[in-house]
């Protein structure tokens, strides 16, 4: 509070409280929840672009902007394409990510996923591409849903160090891999990693998904959603506010997203919303 200044020729009265005496001051506002705030649109209008093989979703200023943007490659489930997940695939990009999805079905043994994230790293070296020297090419994640969370694994596990962080929605317990190409190893993985499933999912229980963050070698972080199974709705639901926090984290650096998973009090711990939660490695 700023106390009045003293007016030339007026003496303050004999009894005059001190400046500020009985007066409190307003509370700071408290923090906006991550899980709230990145669950909104980001500041990015999206443009949407097909090229032989893949699907494309970028901030649509990005041929002007100084930035430059980190890589989001993504994994389809079974029989699905990249319609199912195509709200959350541009609100990522609202977020400042190039989100390539590959126009598969069949992903689980990581190799479109990877794949698609080398196309969009080479346009970066493509004078006749947009993407020409606008992309952060240190920084990429592989992020999928059921079978595609298991090819995203795959994905990063094969790809050298090329991926840096890993996000899987709703991965399948280790029983579930149908082809011998399909069995992952999380054990493998050289940055964190990010478990997510619903606590009414029968193909992602909790021993299993807990087992999988508990042999984790990096940093990794899990949670199940409750009241919610294996399909959700194509903006991704329930789980959109934390993934999109995961990767501004793991990929940006943004502290205000790392909220959610370090520090002394992670918001993702003591969301009501969410059980099974757990952190480590930070």
């Amino acid at each position: 509070m700023i106390a009045m200044p003293m007016v030339s020729g007026f003496a303050a009265p004999a009894v005059a409280s001190a400046p500020g005496a009985g007066v409190t001051a307003p509370a700071a506002p408290e923090p906006r929840p991550v899980s709230e705030r990145y669950a909104a649109t980001g500041i990015h209008a999206v443009t949407a672009v097909a090229v032989p093989g893949y699907q494309v979703f970028h901030p649509a200023d990005i041929a002007v902007s100084p930035d430059r943007h980190p890589v989001v490659t993504f994994g389809n489930g079974s029989y699905a394409t990249y319609v199912q997940y195509e709200e959350l695939l541009r609100h990522l990009a609202s977020w400042g990510f190039v989100v390539v999805v590959a126009d598969s079905s069949v992903t689980g043994d990581g190799t479109e996923i990877l794949a698609a994230a080398r196309y969009i790293l080479a346009q970066n070296d493509n004078p006749e591409s947009v993407f020409h020297d606008r992309i952060d090419v240190a920084h990429v994640a592989a992020v999928g849903h059921s079978q595609g969370a298991g090819g995203s694994i795959n994905a990063s596990t094969a790809s050298g160090g090329l991926i840096t962080s890993t996000a899987v929605l709703d991965l399948p317990d280790p029983w579930w891999a149908s082809r011998p190409v399909d069995v992952f190893d999380v054990t493998r993985l050289t940055g964190p990693v990010f478990y997510l499933t619903g606590s009414d999912d029968p193909v992602s229980t909790a021993i299993p998904q807990a087992a999988f963050h508990a042999v984790s070698p990096g940093p990794a972080a899990r949670g199940r959603l409750l009241g919610v199974g294996h399909n959700w709705p194509s903006d991704g639901g329930g789980f959109r506010g934390y993934l999109t926090a995961w990767l501004r984290f793991t990929l940006t650096g943004d502290a205000d997203a790392a909220r959610a998973f370090v520090g002394p009090a992670p918001e993702l711990l003591a969301d009501p919303r969410w059980d099974g939660t757990a952190v480590k490695g930070w």
